[in-house]
């Protein structure tokens, strides 16, 4: 039986990275927008001083998607962990978001969510790829 080459990143890791940079390039559009008023139209019917309390938390979720995009297609141990500490602060954002708007329709928030567990789950799946056999399981 054939080994798989251990340089070669797996096609989750890829699909999973593509989408989080993409995740972080909207998140600083969005804000970036908002900065220089030229502000998307409020989704949330929240008041506006609890909408942009966001702006902290969201720009410093786009820099662990950055940053854990390119650890994972580097196969690298700052990618793995990036990535979780992201996909946990992502799992916050989005339950806080379907908190808020107490959505129960199949939405972004929802799809948001299983993209999240689906990673987390997936990387600690893959977890040997960045650790080796000598992790914790």
């Amino acid at each position: 039986m054939l080994k798989p080459d251990p340089k070669k990143v797996p096609l989750g890791l890829i699909v999973i990275s593509v989408v989080m940079f993409f995740a972080a390039v909207a998140i600083d559009i969005f804000w970036l927008a908002r900065f220089v008023g030229k502000a998307f139209s409020s989704t949330m019917p929240v008041n506006p001083a609890v909408y942009n309390a966001m702006a902290a938390p969201d720009i410093i979720l786009s820099i662990f998607l950055y940053v854990g995009a390119v650890g994972l297609i580097k196969l690298k141990k700052y990618g793995f962990v990036a990535s979780l500490v992201a996909m946990g602060m992502w799992l916050f954002d989005s339950l806080f978001v379907l908190g808020i708007t107490k959505s129960i329709t199949l939405n972004i928030v929802v799809l948001s969510l299983l993209f999240a567990f689906f990673t987390i789950v997936y990387l600690w799946i893959k977890k040997e790829l960045f650790w080796g056999q000598t992790c914790i399981t």
